[in-house]
């Protein structure tokens, strides 16, 4: 199963419009993940792709984790990830 992990287009239109590579590297747990970007000019938004799905298997996200991004260098796109894990359990 492939996730993707969509990028608000505030985000990308403030940081990544003009990004030059599409390649990002997202920092977590002092490792550095290799993801592809990938921006959708229409509507000026984007998803994480490629490399995204083994960094979320391998760091175990669940449905309901929340991830917080955030850009520590521009220029090389790297990301900080900051995640909180969701602990409750959804009622039927």
């Amino acid at each position: 199963m492939m996730l993707e992990e969509y990028v608000p287009s505030e985000f990308v239109r403030k940081h990544l419009l003009n990004m030059k590579q599409n390649v990002m590297m997202i920092q977590f747990r002092k490792k550095l993940w290799h993801v592809k970007f990938s921006s959708h000019a229409s509507s000026v938004s984007g998803v994480l792709a490629g490399g995204w799905t083994s960094f979320a298997t391998e760091n175990e996200l669940q449905l309901g984790d929340i991830c917080i991004f955030e850009l520590v260098n521009k220029e090389d796109a790297i990301l900080d990830l900051h995640v909180f894990r969701n602990h409750c359990k959804l009622m039927h």
